[in-house]
């Protein structure tokens, strides 16, 4: 088995069918990959559906109700039986040529090396959605979304995207991924590969971990610690449809906290800029510059900062 899909999700079976659809019809040899969905919330009925509707894809769901996400995706590395493990999140859509692109550039390297690809955040054209989203889409160009049906979506409304955050992170290198230090803050598992050689060389996601973003930096960088190389891959973007997230106090809490679990995980002076992002996960702070400023981006602000006052890491 040449790749291995891993798909945790935790809610909205209909974006799972939707992701499901996207990744049976790849244009890769049906007989290479896998598809492992992971379910970490309440039990659902994909797997019912994935049964009634016949495939020529190899696809096995499992549910560990009330777990973290980093214990569904340890579950689907366990499973996992390709040469490339391949994460995605349940309520994204991925392209046809998404898994062929992960797998070329694995192969073109010659070398193991974890790969991110970029998301697009899709946004249906509507009033509701423009004020809801205003602070965000300021902040970035918008793009109209041609043959929305070939995504699975709704083929008489008109949809939108906009570019990824991390693009803008790379401006200021003129978009050459090398010149990046913190590489692992680029590192998602919504759109990630990695081989497994190196899974089992290094681990899987640490569990220490509640919530997602700061357990895939800190995969990215034990990554980097063992010399396995962070690259950018411009063919692999998915697609993400637009839902409204909860940004409270309890979830910069629980970023806060992450940040803090993996600084006293390394002893490394590498990493002590890190602690920049607490501003970051002030909520009260984002909320007085949010008012004061309401066109700046406070993670940009953050991150360039963090990389014009980074010193080259070095590691054996």
């Amino acid at each position: 088995m040449k790749c291995s899909i891993i798909v945790s999700y935790c809610r909205s079976t209909e974006r799972a069918v939707r992701l499901y659809h996207s990744l049976e019809n790849q244009n890769f040899p049906h007989d290479e990959y896998e598809l492992i969905f992971v379910n970490y919330g309440e039990r659902d009925n994909l797997s019912d559906y994935i049964s009634e509707h016949s495939s020529s894809v190899r696809v096995r769901c499992f549910t560990i109700a009330g777990a973290k996400v980093s214990q569904a995706k340890n579950q689907g590395i366990r499973r996992a039986s390709g040469d490339l493990l391949i994460f995605l999140n349940g309520d994204e859509i991925a392209p046809r040529d998404f898994v062929s692109g992960h797998y070329e550039a694995y192969k073109q390297h010659g070398k193991p090396v974890m790969q991110f690809g970029l998301t697009k955040q899709v946004f249906e054209d509507n009033d509701e959605v423009f004020f809801e989203n205003r602070e965000i889409l300021r902040n970035g160009i918008r793009y109209w979304l041609t043959e929305p049906e070939t995504y699975g979506l709704d083929k008489h409304k008109s949809y939108y995207y906009i570019k990824d955050i991390r693009l803008k992170m790379l401006e200021p290198y003129r978009y050459d991924f090398d010149k990046v230090k913190y590489k692992m803050i680029f590192t998602q598992t919504s759109n990630l590969s990695i081989p497994m050689e190196c899974i089992r060389k290094y681990g899987g996601i640490d569990e220490n971990f509640r919530g997602q973003e700061v357990e895939d930096w800190e995969f990215g960088y034990r990554m980097m610690k063992n010399g396995v190389d962070i690259i950018y891959n411009p063919q692999v973007a998915v697609l993400h449809l637009y839902e409204k997230e909860k940004f409270d106090s309890k979830r910069y809490s629980e970023w806060k906290s992450n940040l803090d679990i993996m600084l006293q995980k390394y002893n490394d002076s590498f990493l002590d800029e890190l602690a920049e992002f607490r501003s970051f996960f002030d909520p009260v702070r984002r909320e007085r510059i949010r008012k004061a400023e309401p066109g700046k981006n406070i993670w940009i602000e953050v991150y360039k900062h963090l990389e014009r006052s980074a010193r080259k890491p070095s590691f054996a």
